[in-house]
């Protein structure tokens, strides 16, 4: 399966999306994703405490708008915390790594020097990723963090976040768009 890659940053009219997301993990993709078994009341009410307008929380959407992938960074001063989930049948296609370039482009251009990882040892899928992307790892028994230094932001770096927000939300318009109008035809089709 070939998914798409356009990244959106979410905002809060998308909390109940974001929050299906996540309920939609199994308990094992739960416990890499937070690092404990989570229950569904417990997921809706970490998703309710959500900050949209202080983190980042971007999103990869397939062609009927359900969030395949999120990457959430939980921004507190000069440093963030990365966590990321990818449903099971669109992993392998690169969108973590899509992903966390974006997050790492939307915390540069808002001062944010460091950006971390932690995570339990055995999610490999995100030690990779934090490896890949030239982080340095430190493990502890069962517990692993990844750091990596951010560099300022630049023109180019804003212009480039700026361009890649106004073709996300082009692609969000026409999506929305193809299934409204195929909604109409279904609506609107003649009987058989």
């Amino acid at each position: 399966m070939n998914a798409p890659s356009i990244v959106v940053r979410l905002h809060e009219s998308e909390r109940e999306a974001l929050s299906a997301h996540f309920i939609s993990l199994d308990g094992e993709d739960r416990r890499l994703r937070f690092g404990t078994s989570i229950g569904d009341d417990a997921l809706r009410a970490y998703t309710a405490r959500l900050d949209f307008g202080r983190d980042g929380i971007f999103a990869v959407h397939d062609d009927t708008l359900r969030l395949i992938a999120v990457v959430h960074v939980a921004v507190t001063g000069s440093s963030a915390e990365l966590g990321l989930s990818v449903l099971p049948g669109f992993r392998g296609e690169g969108l973590g790594s899509v992903l966390f370039g974006r997050a790492v482009m939307h915390l540069r251009n808002r001062g944010v020097r460091e950006v971390f990882v932690h995570c339990i040892t055995e999610n490999a899928a995100m030690m990779h990723l934090a490896r890949k992307h030239g982080m340095r790892v430190v493990s502890d028994g069962s517990e692993s963090d990844a750091y990596l230094e951010l560099a300022p932001a630049t023109p180019e770096s804003i212009v480039t976040e700026w361009m890649h927000d106004q073709h996300a939300q082009a692609v969000q318009v026409l999506r929305r768009n193809t299934l409204f109008g195929r909604a109409l035809m279904g609506i609107f089709a003649p009987p058989r």
